[in-house]
């Protein structure tokens, strides 16, 4: 669910090669294309740390797992990554050719003597892991990258990554990579910023970047203030990141914008806003519905850009992930629900996922439907190449300890009254804590 707190390196001696995991083969749908599915999973807490804020007992070693999507039987691979649930939702993103996985570790690995959430301490490292084609993994490169990176994008020549950061006065880090290499680490601060005292975190902080899909253009989320802003990325005749300007108005979204990802042609940015915040009973145990905001971006040579909120749309509690297809004309959520309250308590609902329609042309949305499931803390959604399927995190099942968690495959169903969702039963075991993941092709 829900709120970020942390990590620590693991040694890259112990991340070499990596192995089959615990699900010897899996066979997914015919139909369902692309390359691999990558998700990262934490084994430092149980779901239900976010309510109590006790760990549990210890699950196992955080992971990145890989499933080559063939058209028979596959067999996943795993290897050792440090990554927490704790952050919001894109800890992971790959480079344009697939060949490179990025990982941002949020909080450290747990410590022995840690047993509540707060023990966890705060990360700092991003990391680099290469995709053999027989789907070896190997860890390549790490570097810092400041403090507590709240998740990783990639620009669209897969030479320089974004990262929004808690790092005091300057939280934007952008760091290059060629030959397999991180190189230069730039970090900005956020001009025109003025600080909120009553906000937690006087609103200083973005808690999401993400690149633009075409341009050198950035979207942060500033969840606390309720804002997207966008800022061009000025480099010099070498490529390097020389520094950052705002570009356009700052937008006003919905309450807490927890993340948001562009259009397929870069017209316009959808964020998440869950409605957290300190005038919410638990700050977040009894958020009202979600929302998706629709931005239209301004011309990128206008003289005076001006972004515009063009559209919105209510969805279940706590939709934290969010995804495109690649289309462009649906958007998946996963919707955490409310599932820590008692079934006949006041707020309590499943987990669930939700399919919404979107018009490239107006950027606005149609709201086609929910379907629950079992998961507790789901996070993590994509859509296959073909955009006939979606895949799924499931953190945990209810169940004996330790409890199970898995991938989840869903199929759209297109019907005339609108497409849908169906589930298809399939599962992909990974190690604990499955949350973050993407459907590379």
């Amino acid at each position: 669910m829900i709120r970020r707190w942390i990590f620590a390196p693991v040694g890259m001696v112990a991340l070499c090669l990596g192995t089959a995991t615990n699900a010897e083969v899996a066979t997914l749908p015919e139909g369902f294309e692309g390359r691999y599915i990558a998700a990262i999973s934490d084994g430092d807490m149980r779901a239900y740390a976010y309510i109590d804020g006790e760990l549990g007992a210890p699950r196992g070693a955080d992971q990145l797992t890989v499933v080559p999507i063939t058209r028979a039987e596959t067999s996943p691979r795993a290897i050792e990554v440090s990554n927490s649930v704790i952050n919001p939702v894109y800890s992971i993103d790959a480079s344009p050719d697939g060949n490179t996985i990025f990982v941002a570790e949020t909080r450290l690995p747990r410590d022995e003597d840690d047993a509540m959430l707060w023990d966890l301490g705060i990360g700092t490292t991003l990391r680099a892991i290469s995709v053999g084609e027989d789907g070896t993994l190997t860890l390549i490169d790490e570097i810092e990258v400041g403090t507590e990176p709240q998740g990783v994008s990639v620009s669209p020549d897969g030479r320089t990554l974004v990262l929004a950061t808690k790092t005091p006065e300057t939280p934007l880090s952008f760091v290059s990579f060629e030959n397999d290499q991180f190189g230069a680490l730039t970090q900005f601060a956020l001009e025109g910023l003025t600080p909120i005292p009553e906000l937690l975190d006087q609103g200083m902080f973005p808690h999401h970047a993400e690149w633009h899909p075409t341009e050198d253009v950035v979207a942060l989320t500033f969840n606390f203030r309720g804002q997207v802003r966008f800022y061009q990325v000025e480099r010099n005749a070498n490529g390097a990141v020389t520094g950052i300007s705002q570009w356009g108005n700052a937008v006003q979204t919905s309450k807490w914008p927890m993340s948001g990802k562009f259009s397929a042609d870069g017209r316009f940015f959808v964020s998440n806003d869950l409605q957290w915040g300190a005038d919410v009973a638990g700050f977040y145990l009894n958020a009202p519905p979600s929302q998706l905001t629709s931005i239209r971006l301004a011309a990128l040579d206008a003289e005076e850009p001006q972004h515009i909120v063009v559209g919105g749309v209510s969805l279940p509690r706590h939709a934290e992930s969010i995804a495109f297809s690649n289309a462009g004309d649906l958007i998946g959520t996963v919707n955490i629900g409310q599932t820590w309250n008692e079934p006949d308590a006041v707020g309590y609902s499943l987990s669930s996922l939700s399919l919404v329609g979107f018009d490239v042309e107006t950027g606005q949305f149609d709201h086609y439907g929910d379907w629950t499931f079992d998961a507790i803390l789901p996070e993590g959604i994509d859509f296959d190449a073909s955009d006939d399927f979606v895949v799924v995190g499931a953190y945990e099942y209810e169940g004996p300890e330790p409890r199970e968690s898995a991938l989840e495959i869903w199929e759209v169903i297109r019907t005339d009254g609108g497409p849908g969702l169906a589930d298809t039963g399939m599962r992909i075991p990974t190690g604990p804590g499955a949350h973050s993941l993407i459907v590379v092709d």
